[in-house]
């Protein structure tokens, strides 16, 4: 999840006009990796382990799903959602990958061997973000 906030958005968004300028120059490059830690990668099982059935989970799992319903990559969440610290996962190596139309951030959890990413923010989001601010929940990339 990244609380794309007016300083996010708007570091992402010259991060982005970065890129293209070293693009005009070198045509080959396709992205800059950035060390950032502004996206927060969760699970909503990691205190249990399994799906939960009631309570806080249950609710985050209900928007989660409804959210998910509408086959976007990359959704705003409700004001209301509210993620516990004892969800959120430990991870290192956190980069926001910058691209021409886009970013998108990656990190490896604690001790484990692969990666998580999210799916690509646009530049459109970003602007509006830089207006607005937005929590913007992604799926996770495969």
């Amino acid at each position: 999840m990244v609380d794309l906030t007016p300083e996010v958005a708007a570091l992402a968004l010259g991060r982005i006009g970065t890129v293209r300028e070293q693009q005009a120059t070198d045509p080959e490059l396709n992205e800059s990796y950035f060390w950032d830690s502004h996206a927060a990668y969760f699970s909503l099982w990691v205190e249990s382990g399994t799906q939960p059935d009631s309570g806080f989970e249950a609710a985050q799992v209900t928007i989660l799903e409804d959210l998910r319903a509408d086959q976007r990559e990359v959704v705003q969440v409700p004001e209301c959602f509210q993620v516990r610290e004892s969800q959120l996962a430990r991870v290192e190596c956190e980069q926001m990958i910058v691209r021409k139309n886009g970013i998108a951030f990656t990190a490896i959890p604690k001790h484990r061997d692969f990666r998580v990413s999210t799916a690509e923010i646009s530049t459109e989001w970003l602007e509006t973000a830089t207006n607005t601010g937005m929590n913007c929940g992604s799926k996770p990339a495969r």
